[in-house]
């Protein structure tokens, strides 16, 4: 052998040295039958194994219980051998149970005892967790975006319907004071009153849906709000619903109408009544929650949060996108006019924060409003 290629050999010895030190990757060989054969030192770092205590284990004790069930480390390795390479990306288990997020990538090599695979895991657990949630910033900016674009149209179409009311109303006031004693244009008048005052309602709801409603916000504590109408919310619920209020103690303050906020609490207790047609158990409570900014660009940001959950039947997750939607509603025809819970976002996000629907604790629905921490 020339001295150039002793160089050569001692340099790739050298080099494979420094790669079996490596701390921020596992780096392991495999027999054919999957057994681990040797590990470097990042094997004490990533999987928390020290020393030999992996050796002659099966590659199947780093896949969780359902993965080595049905056998994919036996099939991963079995594909490297055959094709050369496998790559894998999935959720293996630390020496202490923990799981974290991995990508595997495997070799076939060979040498004088024949075929092994070298095996390379990196922990990906911190990539994992930033890609979700840029995923989630850009599922809840583009479901921002849609209910932005309706909300500007709502609010388009309910400035010229309060408009239409409004002459509506005063014509019905001036035929009022011209027939006040006739006894059956009376009646007649007072049914078409009430709906003007019904319709001026549903402007408002409208509004509220697209920020076009005047807030008066002040700096509250929101245990003390709750504590304070308490009674009233118990009352909504009825009798036959359990209330069980968690307040979560210390919480910062926010800024908030505190009338709207009422206002939105009593809209979405009402729901869980019907939802679970008077008989249940409702959850009201509180936390400081750490979320993506509403149109913030996918900058995260501390919020209180208010959550009322039921134990109903809950809201299918096919539908649960739409529900903030003005006019949607999974009551029966006459029974709702679907701007209760446009008319909470809406609030929610004028308030600059935001609304979200999903499972309670007790396994009804849950809707949580967010209001960023003031100051």
């Amino acid at each position: 052998m020339s001295s150039t290629q002793q160089q050569q050999t001692a340099d790739a010895a050298a080099l494979a040295e420094d790669v079996l030190k490596l701390q921020c990757c596992a780096i392991l060989q495999l027999d054919p039958d999957g057994r681990i054969l040797s590990g470097n030192a990042g094997v004490a770092a990533v999987l928390g194994y020290v020393g030999q205590e992996i050796l002659t284990q099966p590659f199947s004790v780093l896949f969780s219980a359902a993965d080595a069930q049905r056998g994919a480390a036996e099939q991963a390795v079995a594909r490297a051998l055959e094709q050369g390479m496998e790559q894998l990306s999935l959720a293996m288990v630390r020496r202490d149970g923990v799981r974290f997020r991995a990508s595997v990538m495997m070799e076939r090599v060979r040498d004088q005892a024949g075929p092994r695979v070298l095996v390379l895991i990196r922990d990906t657990t911190e990539i994992f967790q930033t890609q979700k949630r840029v995923r989630e910033a850009q599922e809840i900016a583009l479901r921002a975006q849609r209910l932005d674009a309706v909300g500007k149209l709502t609010l388009g179409l309910s400035h010229d319907f309060n408009n239409l009311l409004s002459v509506i109303g005063n014509s019905l006031d001036m035929l009022s004071l011209r027939r006040s004693g006739d006894e059956s244009v009376r009646r007649i008048l007072d049914v078409a009153h009430r709906a003007v005052g019904r319709g001026t309602q549903l402007t408002r709801q409208m509004l509220a849906f697209g920020r076009g409603q005047t807030l008066v916000p002040q700096l509250s504590q929101v245990d003390e709000l709750i504590n304070a109408s308490l009674e009233l919310y118990r009352r909504v619920c009825g009798d036959t619903i359990r209330l069980e209020v968690d307040l979560a103690a210390g919480l910062p303050p926010i800024s908030v109408d505190v009338g709207q906020l009422e206002a939105a609490l009593l809209n979405l207790l009402s729901n869980s009544r019907d939802a679970m047609h008077g008989v249940g158990k409702v959850v009201l409570y509180t936390r400081l929650e750490t979320i993506v900014v509403p149109s913030g660009g996918g900058e995260r940001g501390q919020f209180v949060s208010i959550c009322v959950g039921d134990s109903g039947p809950g809201i299918q997750a096919e539908i649960q996108e739409n529900v903030f939607e003005p006019f949607f509603t999974t009551k029966s025809v006459g029974d709702g006019s679907g701007l209760g819970l446009s008319q909470v976002y809406g609030f929610a996000a004028q308030s600059g924060g935001t609304a979200i629907i999903g499972t309670s604790p007790l396994g009804g629905a849950a809707v949580a409003l967010y209001f960023p921490v003031a100051g």
